[in-house]
Formats: structure tokens, sequence, C-alpha cells
């Protein structure tokens, strides 16, 4: 037995005000009209879901159950009316995204807020990736967008990129560890004693990059910044962090920013798309991470 979206509307509103000519009057709808939707309805299942009592009348037990359980089914009916439109539209179903790991999750949070206002119905997928995975993943095409990734396009056929702007980077070790006190610059010769905290470069079939390992300098392979800051804090590594990652720790006196002879220059960070196959949702992705302000915020301003 089908039942129509209006019905149950229409059992809903009755239930709400308890009476015909209440639910008639707020769907401009003679009395009779209701009466007969709801008495056909009770026919149909073979229950009563009102009971009467002169002009007002008050749900069954069944009532009860079949208008808390109706919501539900128009909801679902109305998403079901709205995503087979969608599709008709051309509205993807899915979005897969790559991020280098060095963004701020800030930025990311909002985006999948504003994501989700627009496009309910299309599945959203972030993954994190580390320096040229992202453009590996990208390539492989286990991604759609890529955000962020490091330097120029290595293959740029086929796909359009662009500069997002420089991310900047601060050496920074613990206030407590042996190199706090030695003059700067700091000497190559003099860091290459000590371990480097490294994030290890997700890339399978491009070349992996480091954001700073010395030759011959012990790498210490950890899974993200949050373990790279708490074992640089403890003295048991040095290295680079982003600068919005760094500024936190060195304000509160955890850690301390050094120049070295070899500075490490700004990162430039790029977002990159396929032009082929472009729907709305990804062309939305895309205006949302080229305006200004979220360039700023995607580079850590």
């Amino acid at each position: 037995m089908l039942i129509s979206s209006e019905t149950l509307r229409i059992v809903r509103l009755v239930a709400q005000y308890q009476n015909i000519t209440a639910a008639a009057e707020r769907i401009n709808k003679v009395p009779s009209a209701i009466s007969y939707t709801v008495k056909k309805l009770e026919e149909a299942l073979g229950v009563t879901l009102f009971a009467r009592r002169g002009s007002h009348i008050c749900l069954t037990e069944a009532g009860e159950y079949f208008v808390r359980h109706s919501k539900t089914i128009i909801d679902d009916m109305d998403a079901l009316r709205r995503n087979t439109l969608l599709v008709h539209e051309g509205v993807e179903r899915e979005l897969r995204i790559a991020v280098n790991n060095i963004i701020p999750q800030s930025v990311l949070t909002t985006l999948v807020i504003a994501f989700e206002r627009h496009f309910p119905t299309t599945q959203l997928s972030l993954q994190r990736e580390v320096y040229n995975g992202c453009w590996d993943a990208f390539y492989d095409k286990r991604a759609d967008v890529i955000i962020g990734a490091p330097h120029a396009v290595p293959y740029p056929e086929g796909i359009v990129s662009e500069s997002l702007g420089e991310m900047a980077w601060d050496f920074v070790l613990s206030p407590q560890h042996p190199l706090a006190r030695t003059p700067e610059p700091l000497r190559t010769p003099d860091l290459r004693k000590y371990p480097a905290i490294c994030i290890r470069d997700t890339s399978l079939n491009l070349s992996p990059q480091h954001a700073w390992l010395l030759d011959g300098q012990k790498p210490l392979f950890v899974p993200g910044f949050g373990v790279a800051m708490a074992l640089i804090e403890t003295g048991t590594g040095i290295g680079y962090l982003p600068r919005h990652l760094a500024t936190e720790p060195v304000a509160a006196g955890r850690l301390l920013v050094k120049t070295v002879e070899e500075q490490k220059h700004a990162t430039q960070l790029f977002l990159a798309w396929r032009p082929d196959g472009m729907g709305p949702v990804r062309q939305w992705c895309v205006d949302y991470l080229l305006q200004a302000e979220v360039r700023r915020q995607l580079c850590g301003g």
C-alpha cells in the first residue's frame, strides 16, 4: 500500500490541532476533504488513528505510533525528491580532496561546514598528504582537488593550478637543548649532531621530500606535527615547523626560534584541479578556496 506524502502531512496536522476544521484551514482545504483523507487511510491500514470526542479528536495508541514515525518517512521522501533533482542537474555525488598536512585545520573545518550547507547530498572526503604525496594522490586519481600542494606543478598537462601564496617556516628547538645557548646563526656541522624530527612524505611515485634534513643527519620520522612539536619541546630533536604552528609554543616559552646558516625558504603552495568533467560541486570548491581571505588562511595567515 502506497501512502502519499500529502496524506502523511494531513494526518500530522490533524494530530497537531486535534480538530478537523483547524487543520483544513491551515492548508486551505474544506473539512470534508480532510475527514475523507483520514477515513480512507484508516480503512487502508485497518486501524483507528483518531478517537472522536465531539469537535475534537485525539490520537489512539496506534495513531501516536503512526505520527511519531511519519516524520522520518516525510523527510526521506523530501530528500529523495531533492537528491533526484540534483543528480538530474549534474551535481557530483562525491568530491575527494587531498590536503597538505601543513594546512591549518581551522580553515578545513570552515570549508566542510560551508560545503555541507551547499551540497548536503554530496559525499566529501578529505585526506591528509605530506609534501609530494599531494601531487601523487592527484596524478594517481585518488583526489579531484588538491589543497596546498608544494612548489611548481610537476606535470601540468590536463590540470589547472593556482598559487595560494607562501607558507613561512620557523626553525625551533627546546630552551633546554644544548644549541639554545649557541651563537646564531647555528652552523650546519653543529646541527647535524642532533636528530631532525621529520614527517615522512606520503608520495608513492614521485621523489619524496622532507621539510628539513641535513646530509648525514639522523631523521626521526613521526606521524604528524603534534608528535613533532612534543618531541622538539622535550629536546629529543630539532627541526622546522610551519610558523602558524610554532607561534603558540614559542610565545609560551616552550620553544625557541633560531636562525641557521642555510635558512629554509617559505614554501609556495598551490591549489590544483582538473577542468574536464567540471561539475557544480568542484567549481564551487575551487571558487571558495580562491577567495582572498581563504587563501590567506590556507597559508597560515
